[in-house]
């Protein structure tokens, strides 16, 4: 399974042109792996998780098309992971010279709510509606896609994360959340994750309900490793930073990612998943 990271940031993504902090001025002067626009990752070339506002910018700048996508999954209605105006773009008068095939879009329902109330058409823009909420299995484009509550978003209450199987690997896509309760720790049992796609929104501060900070990333791993869900040969990736989290330059957060067994992801990084080998 390929992993392309469009964004790796947070709700203003970094550095935030409202911003002095330290991170922001860093990533100013530093630029490179410092520059993390909102989080979007595409999926096997065919797949895109999350349709955040910095989409377009992060394609034109990276390189790459969107046209085979196939699938779109979105993991809640913030405005960091959903702009309807992505979406609207998609439709015809908007791309004279290509033909698109019809996507499947799999999202709960504040993010339905917010496409209908944004005016967007799901036949202008080619969309096979699939609502979805926490709890759910799908079959979508060859993928086995498991929805489970994700610790965010709680006054609406439909944020998830996905478990997301293609017949060769199972990656577990957990952003944005806060440490699990115990009846999501009981969905994971019996499952072997080859990937785990983590949060780190609020690295170096105190922790939160709603994100990780680096001692609940922790956690959330060594739990992981407990039920037998993460082993060594599991590929994990740290993502979603935020510039009011404290978490400092790229190289920091990627020596402090690495001692805990885990990559610190950059927007434009791939990285290929292999299956686990058997312990």
């Amino acid at each position: 399974m390929k992993l392309t990271f469009l964004g790796t940031g947070a709700a203003e993504g970094i550095p935030s042109p409202f911003c002095d902090c330290v991170t922001c001025e860093h990533a100013r002067a530093n630029g490179g792996r410092n520059i993390r626009r909102r989080q979007s990752v595409i999926v096997n070339d065919h797949m895109l998780i999350d349709l955040g506002p910095d989409l377009f910018a992060s394609c034109a700048l990276l390189g790459l098309s969107l046209c085979s996508i196939e699938t779109v999954l979105i993991t809640h209605s913030h405005s960091d992971h959903f702009d309807p105006n992505n979406l609207r773009m998609r439709a015809k008068a908007f791309r004279l010279a290509t033909e698109l095939p019809e996507i499947t879009m799999i999202a709960g329902p504040s993010v339905w709510m917010k496409w209908d109330e944004s005016g967007g058409s799901d036949q202008h823009s080619q969309i096979r509606r699939v609502p979805i909420l926490p709890g759910r299995l799908i079959q979508a484009s060859g993928y086995t896609i498991r929805s489970i509550e994700a610790s965010h978003q709680s006054r609406i209450g439909d944020a998830m994360n996905y478990i997301i199987n293609d017949g060769k690997v199972t990656l577990l896509y957990a952003s944005d959340s806060g440490l699990y309760t115990e009846a999501v720790w009981k969905e994971l049992e019996g499952f072997r994750f080859d990937g785990v796609v983590l949060e780190g929104t609020i690295w170096g501060h105190p922790s939160g309900k709603e994100h990780l900070n680096e001692k609940d990333f922790g956690t959330m791993l060594e739990r992981m490793r407990q039920i037998g869900a993460v082993t060594d040969k599991t590929t994990v990736v740290a993502t979603h930073f935020s510039h009011q989290g404290g978490a400092g330059p790229h190289e920091e957060i990627e020596a402090k990612a690495q001692r805990m067994g885990a990559l610190c992801a950059y927007d434009g990084l791939t990285v290929h998943i292999e299956p686990a080998e058997e312990v």
